[in-house]
């Protein structure tokens, strides 16, 4: 499998679709996780509340983020409520520069929510979600969408059946071209059984450590050994684990790994995993092999959890990440 190679800058860079799920956020910064029955506030002598805010979350919107501040051209690609949250999912994508001309809006629900505490003490993020009554995006959806810009399609794992049939038109679609095919990546993170039957579907399969240890795996290589055996032959297969880094292998090649790359002090570890994967995708689809592509994908996500949301990662990725990614065949080639 060829991943398409571009040159860094939003201009030149690939064009990724990501489909999946947007929400929002609604978080809570304190000192240290609250005990049962506590009350805790900003006034609150042990354990203060130091911030609450709201914030775009969901795997497929928080890749979107990454992609977009290392400079691809991104596409987010899912349903949202029309609900009074619309306007603020709207705008914060726009403020990041994602394009959001393809969403599904849809009437009568209510915006999923995800309640989480974040303990100042630790880095730990504690995610309670809620999602009442927001359809899953339908085959019918994507079939309606021209596939003709992008040369990546990122799916986070979920509505399996249905991103089974989108996968299937991906194909179709690369099957009617001359030029680059598509590449297909997919996200393996819930422990969810139902799951599995994505992984031979995609060119890149990122499988969360949550997800193997959920099949018993006890390492990244073990992870790696298993899924393989059921992987589309020739795919990159990649597993990040926490703080012992990520590895990855395409068909039956040399396992890679990358050690973490932890900052002086964790701070925010929200959003750690979708960095990781975005980062991932965005090195892989500029021509990097796969031990620099994750490689770099450590080192955005370990840059991500020192620091809280966002908005201090547009300083640290300027420029396609430059000084976290070295020179590779897309950037050395100018494509």
């Amino acid at each position: 499998m060829q991943c398409p190679a571009s040159s860094p800058g939003r201009e030149g860079g690939v064009a990724v679709l990501c489909v999946g799920h947007v929400c929002v956020d609604m978080v809570n910064v304190c000192r240290r996780y609250p005990a049962e029955d506590a009350q805790v506030g900003t006034n609150t002598k042990n354990n203060r509340c130091l911030e609450q805010r709201w914030q775009r979350g969901g795997n497929a919107s928080n890749n979107s983020t990454v992609l977009a501040l290392l400079g691809a051209k991104v596409t987010y690609f899912g349903t949202i409520a029309d609900s009074h949250e619309k306007s603020f999912l709207l705008d914060d994508f726009a403020k990041y520069g994602v394009d959001t001309s393809q969403v599904v809006v849809c009437g009568g629900c209510e915006a999923p929510c995800s309640c989480i505490v974040l303990s100042q003490e630790t880095g730990s993020r504690t995610i309670i979600h809620s999602n009442k009554n927001l359809p899953e995006l339908t085959v019918q959806d994507f079939a309606r969408l021209d596939l003709t810009p992008y040369r990546w399609v990122h799916f986070e794992g979920r509505n399996v059946e249905a991103v089974k049939s989108m996968v299937g038109l991906v194909r179709a679609h690369n099957e009617g071209v001359t030029g680059p095919p598509i590449t297909c990546s997919v996200e393996i993170e819930k422990a969810r059984p139902e799951l599995e039957v994505l992984i031979p579907l995609a060119d890149v399969v990122s499988v969360s450590k949550d997800y193997a240890v959920f099949k018993g795996y006890t390492s990244m290589a073990q992870a790696l050994g298993e899924v393989q055996k059921v992987a589309r032959p020739g795919a990159m297969v990649v597993c990040p684990w926490g703080e012992e880094g990520a590895s990855a292998c395409q068909g039956q090649g040399e396992v890679v790994h990358s050690p973490a790359f932890p900052p002086a002090s964790v701070v925010d570890t929200l959003g750690a995993g979708d960095t990781f994967n975005a980062a991932t995708i965005f090195a892989l689809a500029r021509g990097h092999g796969l031990q620099d592509s994750i490689t770099f994908g450590c080192r955005v996500a370990g840059a991500k959890v020192g620091v809280t949301g966002w908005d201090p990662l547009r300083v640290i990725l300027k420029d396609g990440g430059a000084g976290l990614l070295p020179p590779g065949p897309g950037a050395a080639a100018g494509t």
